[in-house]
Formats: structure tokens, sequence, C-alpha cells
């Protein structure tokens, strides 16, 4: 199972998490860093690194973020880099929902996944 951490602005995280749970009705596998205003960056950091090595398994982990550019997806760029991990950014919930719903999926597979999922979810009318 492919671990996803969920790197968000304070509170983001934590709100996308709770609605996707009650849409699945089950428990997310997943980890949230929420990166205050104000946070200590290399404290950041260093949180988001410890999450990425408790997530990951055989199948790699993925990163998601919610603003690019941001500090959330900042770091994770960061964390990321010497590992070669998939970070996808601009999170949405179709793209959380596509995501934990296809965790047998490798890492670089379920980052593809989770880039439709979240094009999948903005329509215009």
């Amino acid at each position: 199972m492919t671990g996803i951490v969920l790197v968000t602005h304070n509170g983001l995280g934590e709100s996308l998490r709770r609605q996707a749970e009650v849409i699945l009705g089950r428990t997310l596998p997943l980890t949230l860093v929420s990166v205050a205003d104000q946070a200590d960056p290399d404290y950041s950091l260093a949180e988001l690194i410890g999450a990425i090595a408790r997530s990951a398994d055989r199948n790699g982990v993925l990163i998601l973020t919610d603003l690019p550019g941001a500090t959330p997806h900042n770091l994770a760029m960061q964390a990321a880099a010497g590992d070669d991990l998939p970070v996808v950014s601009g999170v949405n919930l179709p793209m959380l929902l596509k995501s934990v719903s296809h965790l047998d999926q490798p890492a670089e597979e379920l980052a593809r996944l989770a880039d439709l999922g979240g094009h999948q979810g903005i329509i215009h009318q």
C-alpha cells in the first residue's frame, strides 16, 4: 500500500480528510502535516521528513500539497528531492478520493491518478 502524506496550510488537510472519510465511510490511511502561519520552516521540514519516513512502504509515498509555490509545497519539494518522491499540488477533494481509492498502485502511478482525479473533479458549465 502506497503511503500518502498530505501537506497543507493549517486546517485544510484536516478538513479534506474528514470529508473524504465521511464520503467513504472509513478511516483513511494517510499522514497529515499542517504548516501553521509563521511556522519555523526548519521545524516543519523536519516534521515532514519524519512523516514521509513513517508513511513510506515498498510502493513508496505520494505527497499531496495544497497550493503550488506556497510554503507547504516548497517544503514538500525539499523533502521529496533526495528520494525522488512524487509531489502533486493543488489538492482537492476529488484528487484525495481518487488517491485513497488506489493505494495498491506504486507512488508514480498513484501520482498520475491523483492528477487525473483532481482534473476530473473540476467542471465548468
